[in-house]
């Protein structure tokens, strides 16, 4: 059984349990966890110690290195499509 906040593994016997009256059943592992969920009111994406949070950043950093690698790329080739235009003032003083 997991905690429902963190995400961690529960031994037998050690958890407590919530119910709602809407009948939704929350495993804690310890009251920080029963506390940042209920009490505070806290999301567990939100959290760093929590597995959800890990996990969230990992496709971010994962997401990131990705794009990272692609920019430089994607740079180069604007560069070169925008052509450089001169100000209309430089312009009309050329023609005079």
């Amino acid at each position: 059984m997991e905690c429902s906040f963190c995400g961690r593994e529960i031994r037998k016997g050690l958890d407590s349990m919530y119910v709602t009256t809407k009948g939704k059943v929350y495993h804690f592992c310890s009251s920080k966890c029963e506390k940042n969920l209920l009490k505070l009111g806290r999301t567990n994406r939100l959290v760093k110690w929590t597995k959800a949070y890990r996990k969230e950043k990992e496709a971010r950093l994962k997401l990131l290195g990705e794009e990272a690698k692609k920019k430089p790329e994607d740079k180069k080739t604007e560069k070169k499509q925008k052509p450089k235009k001169k100000p209309e003032k430089e312009a009309k003083k050329g023609q005079k």
